[in-house]
């Protein structure tokens, strides 16, 4: 089953939820508040987990500059309310559980969409 890295920019509400799903789910609020988004992306990484993030930065670093990662989602949900945001984000990373890996997975409002990464580890 897939692990999680809750990027801290996320509403604990996500971490939450994906918990009570039964998800392994680690809250950067908890483990390395304030580090860098590299700092993020490594830990992530060297604990086999898929960073989730509002943060497109993590697209950057995985896709352009091929950073070693596990898997990486990011939630694209800016126009709707937190409630909202937070119940949908986790029903569809829920739903692409062990898919993420190895992919930049990017859920928008009524879509998600996936690219394979170079490197995961």
């Amino acid at each position: 089953m897939a692990t999680y890295f809750v990027d801290e920019c996320v509403a604990r509400a996500v971490a939450e939820g994906l918990r009570l799903r039964g998800f392994d789910c680690i809250d950067a609020k908890d483990v390395c508040p304030g580090d860098d988004d590299e700092r993020v992306l490594a830990l992530a990484a060297a604990a086999g987990r898929i960073v989730v993030t509002h943060d497109w930065g993590f697209g950057e670093l995985t896709v352009r500059r091929v950073q070693p990662a596990t898997g990486v989602v990011i939630l694209a949900l800016y126009a709707l309310t937190a409630h909202v945001r937070d119940s949908i984000a986790v029903d569809l990373i829920a739903t692409l559980g062990d898919s993420a890996v190895g992919n930049l997975s990017i859920i928008e409002p009524g879509r998600v969409r996936t690219r394979p990464l170079r490197d995961i580890r």
